[in-house]
Parts: C-alpha cells; structure tokens; sequence
C-alpha cells in the first residue's frame, strides 16, 4: 500500500534536511515524498530539490493550506503527515501504517526530542511525554506533526480548515470532524519522530499566545473540546486564566472594595501554582539536571502567554463576531 508523506515548509532551511534525509530512508519503501513550501523567503525549495521529492510551491498561506496542497498532489492509499522540524526514526512509516485497519482509518504517533542539550526543549518534551504517556489505543486527538489517514477518509472531509491560519488548532479541528463522522484514531507509540522543540524564551511564549489565540477559535466551531480531550483536559482552559490572576494580584488588592473578586483570585492563583508545582517537579524528577525553580517559572510564564491569547482570541473569534453579527 503507497503511502504519501506531506511535508509543509515554511522558512525551514534549518531542518529540512535532517527531515527529509529520515523520510527518504524509511524502512517502508513503497513511499513518495511531497514537500509544500508556503512563501518561504529563506534556501528551503533548494534543500528540498538535493531529495527525490514532489516539491510544490506556493505563497504563504499556512500549515493547514500546504498540507491541503500537498494532499491533493499525493498518490498514495495513506496520506501521512509530518513537520519540516521534525526527525521520523526509520521504523515510522512502517509503524504508523500498521495502526490503520478495519477499525481505524487513521493514526497518530509519539514525540521525540531532537535538541535535548536545550533546558527549554527538555521541559516541553518532559510535559508532552507525560502526556502521551496516558494515552490508549483509540485516542481522540492526534497532532499533525505524526499523523497518517485514509486518503478517502480525508478527502470526504475536506481536509484542515483552511481558516486555521497559523500552526495551531487545525490537527484538533480535523480530529473533532472525522470522529463525529464516526471514525476512529489508533494511538501508536512507537510510531515516533524527534522534534526540535523551542530553545528560545520569547519564541516560545509567542508560540504559546498563538496557541492561546486560536483555542478560541477551536472551542467556538466545538464546543465539546472546551471540555478537553485526551490531551489536554480541563484545566488546561481554565490554568491560562488562573495564571493571568496570579500575575494581576497586587493591582487587586489595591481595590478592597472587590473582596470577592480578590478572593477568587487568590484562590484560583493558589490552585494553579500548587498544580504547577507538581507538574514541575515531576518534570525535574524526569530530566536531571534542570533547576526547580526553572521548571516552575517556565510554566507559570507559558500559561500567562497562553492566557493573554485566549483572551485576545476571545474577543476575535467570540465577543466581537456577536457585536457585528
């Protein structure tokens, strides 16, 4: 069965050679190689021309319109999807495929990290881990970067929602319609690619505001999904608003003529710092070497980051399409 592997690439020279180098020497052999590049300024479509791949180009336009794209030039029986940052081990193909049959028209693997001399890259690949870690064989949710599905399958649904824009909410998105369709995602461990996670504060924390910013607009198309999933769960939603509380406490506490407010947020400011806390030290228990208080504050900001951009997503996506509508 052919399998086509769909590669987005914006401004990726930085890694898309180690990507593509892992994807053309996978031990599934009967595989084509499409690459996207989405208005990539930088050597991005001349690294991809030294492999034997299908290279497609057009002006940006975002993760979930390349992905369409390159979807729609594939071949194969099983689209498979990954990110130009990431690394496939050479079993993953072969691995991913093998999670789709009668019950499963699609699969997701695991995550791996490509900079571990990075604090930062550790801390968030300690996070994920956890994460996956919990996951069962049928999962309902699967992130686009280890992803493969029936090509049928994601034609009848159109593919990712081109609205999706930046690289966030599309994967969720597309997992919420196939499953109401009544498919269903096998979860496939060792189906796994190394990522080169964010080693740099500030990127990731815009990275996290844009994850924060189009949340709003995932839970507005589905509503379940506030709810959380597999994943994330609830106080996912709720710990980005709990941090912007912890943040704004002393300017509370200046009005005391708005005890209950103050108490909230006191309250829930204490809540998120006790979860943090052991999610941090669970991290620290798990990557030697990286410093306590390094872990704490990381996710305190990472929340913060994310709280601001739901906060500006909710206001897009949600109060302002009511005042217009």
């Amino acid at each position: 069965m052919k399998v086509s592997i769909v590669i987005p690439a914006h401004n990726a020279a930085a890694t898309l050679r180690e990507c593509l180098a892992a994807c053309t020497a996978q031990r599934y052999t009967d595989c084509e190689i499409v690459v996207v590049d989405d208005g990539s300024t930088d050597a991005t479509p001349e690294i991809a021309r030294e492999f034997p791949v299908t290279l497609i180009r057009q002006p940006k336009r975002g993760p979930a319109a390349a992905r369409n794209v390159g979807a729609r030039a594939a071949t194969g029986a099983i689209v498979a999807f990954t990110d130009s940052d990431c690394r496939p081990h050479p079993n993953w193909v072969e691995r991913l495929v093998s999670g789709i049959d009668d019950r499963f028209c699609a699969a997701g693997g695991s995550y791996g990290i490509a900079n571990r001399d990075e604090p930062l890259a550790r801390i968030i690949h300690a996070e994920i881990a956890a994460r996956h870690s919990s996951f069962k064989e049928s999962i309902d949710f699967a992130g686009s970067y280890n992803f493969a599905v029936r090509r049928t399958v994601f034609e009848s649904l159109h593919g990712f929602d081109e609205e999706f824009t930046a690289a966030s909410g599309e994967d969720n998105d597309f997992c919420c319609r196939l499953i109401d369709e009544g498919h269903a995602i096998a979860y496939v461990a060792d189906a796994c690619v190394d990522h080169y996670h964010p080693a740099r504060l500030w990127p990731y924390l815009r990275t996290q505001a844009r994850h924060g910013f189009w949340r709003m607009k995932l839970y507005r198309k589905h509503p379940r999904r506030s709810r959380g999933d597999q994943y994330a769960g609830p106080f996912d939603l709720v710990a980005p608003a709990f941090a912007l509380l912890l943040v704004v406490q002393p300017v509370l506490w200046l009005f005391p003529y708005i005890i209950v407010v103050q108490v909230v947020a006191l309250l829930g400011a204490l809540l998120l710092a006790g979860f943090r806390l052991g999610t941090a030290w669970n991290i620290r228990k798990q990557e030697r070497g990286l410093p306590f208080g390094y872990c704490f504050a990381m996710l305190i900001l990472r929340d913060c980051a994310r709280g601001l951009g739901m906060v500006r997503g909710l206001w897009h996506f949600v109060a302002r399409r009511r005042t217009t509508a």
